[in-house]
């Protein structure tokens, strides 16, 4: 049977969040138009998962009258739809670049004045994509009367706050966004991306939380309606949650992550940290060092080939199987000699130390 390299479902915190500051300088280096564009359709399908939850929580009379924590969590278990779409299609949420953006800048991979240039167009372009689909729904005759007491009755509950209490509801909103856009980035599987996004989004709408991106289309609709003014919206809605959004993504996620696990903490990655192709994403061994030294081993045989199915912690590791008295039978590090399943076990120990 033919070998082949085993790949870790999910990588390190380390990894991810590095894969994210690199997301960030990908980010900052489209063009103005490209930017516009992701973040226009970013806005399309944040209405889409906005539509669906309005219509379907407010269908459901003799559930939800009555019981407000069942309403909410109908509306949150559907609203997770949008960043599903928006992240596997490689739209941009200006709420997300705003951590993603940041943390390129921490580990000068990006410049300052890109992320604000970012951060404006992804939010003007958001709002936009989500004013064509609020446009769009009474063209297709979706604005019913269910789905517009839904939405007027959300539009009371968050302008009615004060401008702090919004602010602060800012912040804890895009935090959840941002762990979202994290673990989204160690999950390497459709399904292990579909629930990384699912928990935190649909938490922060359980709990209460604000996200910009998704207020504007949940706005808008009651603002064509006549429920709510722009001004009202704008001022006690829109300015305070995105404020509170990118200081969430900006400062306390990226920050704290760059401090954690990259350049504000000073944590350059050393030669054993570093994940070759042929390595695990996981594991950061250096698999590649650590074929060339078993090959250099005097007491070893020539590799065996490629084709034989020996691993150890997910990597094919060359072994002649000849060679029968210091092998050991296949356990759960694979078949490897006593003095190399020591060494092995101490380099496992280094790693996760050091991550």
């Amino acid at each position: 049977m033919g070998g082949a390299d085993a790949m870790s479902l999910v990588k390190a915190p380390q990894e991810a969040y590095l894969g994210l500051a690199e997301k960030g300088k990908v980010i900052c280096e489209e063009s103005s138009l490209k930017v516009f564009g992701q973040a226009f359709m970013a806005g399309c399908y944040i209405s889409f998962a906005g539509l669906l939850s309005l219509a379907m929580s407010g269908s459901m009379p003799a559930l939800a009258d009555g019981n407000p924590g069942l309403h909410t969590m109908i509306f949150a278990l559907l609203f997770p739809l949008n960043m599903l779409l928006i992240n596997l299609t490689g739209g941009i949420l200006c709420s997300a670049a705003s951590a993603t953006a940041s943390a390129a800048v921490y580990e000068k991979k990006a410049k300052a004045i890109d992320v604000l240039r970012v951060l404006a167009i992804s939010w003007l372009g958001n709002l936009l994509g989500s004013l064509l689909f609020a446009a769009f729904t009474p063209w297709c005759e979706l604005n019913t009367a269910i789905t517009g007491q839904v939405a007027a009755a959300l539009a009371f509950q968050k302008t009615s706050k004060p401008f702090h209490v919004t602010f602060a509801k800012g912040i804890g909103g895009n935090w959840m966004v941002s762990v979202a856009v994290l673990l989204t980035g160690q999950a390497q599987d459709f399904a292990g991306k579909t629930m990384a996004i699912y928990l935190p989004i649909s938490a922060l709408v359980m709990v209460g939380l604000e996200h910009a991106p998704a207020n504007f289309y949940l706005l808008l609709l009651p603002i064509f309606n006549g429920d709510v003014s722009f001004v009202e919206v704008l001022v006690k809605n829109w300015i305070p949650s995105t404020l509170g959004n990118f200081v969430a993504g900006g400062l306390i996620f990226a920050g704290s992550y760059s401090f954690f696990f990259g350049h504000l903490g000073k944590r350059t990655p050393c030669e054993k940290c570093k994940t070759f192709t042929s390595a695990s994403p996981s594991t950061g061994i250096d698999l590649e060092a650590f074929r060339n030294e078993a090959q250099d081993e005097p007491d070893r045989q020539p590799p065996a080939s490629e084709n034989d199915d020996l691993f150890v912690a997910g990597a094919i590791t060359p072994i002649d199987l000849k060679k029968q008295d210091p092998v050991l039978k296949a356990g759960p590090l694979g078949f490897c000699s006593e003095s190399w399943r020591a060494r092995f076990l101490k380099d496992m120990i280094w790693v996760y130390n050091e991550v």
